[in-house]
């Protein structure tokens, strides 16, 4: 199977974790963002809208970025746009799901 170069850093970062940030524990959970101010919500994903593993940016509205480097890609968000995990169509914080398995 051969990588996309835009998945090349995803990998990297991936890996320095071991390869289970959430991926075989993941209990459903996906990577997602969310604009408080709204309440709108998207997975993370590649500009071709294939999903990611990690959270990145390349798939989020333009109105959500707020810089860009050199080579088009999304560097930062506007504020109010937060990293979290969907799972059955609801928004959880990383804080609120560590909370949640804890007291289970």
């Amino acid at each position: 199977m051969q990588i996309a170069e835009s998945q090349v850093p995803e990998r990297r970062f991936y890996h320095q974790f071991g390869g289970s940030v959430f991926n075989d524990a993941s209990f459903g959970f996906m990577p997602a963002f969310m604009d408080i101010h709204t309440g709108e919500t998207h997975l993370s994903s590649y500009e071709s809208g294939e999903p990611a593993a990690i959270h990145i940016l390349d798939g989020l509205p333009r109105k959500w970025v707020s810089d860009w480097d050199d080579h088009g890609q999304a560097v930062s968000l506007q504020i109010g746009v937060i990293a979290g995990f969907m799972r059955t169509g609801v928004f959880y914080t990383l804080s609120e799901i560590l909370n949640q398995l804890s007291d289970a």
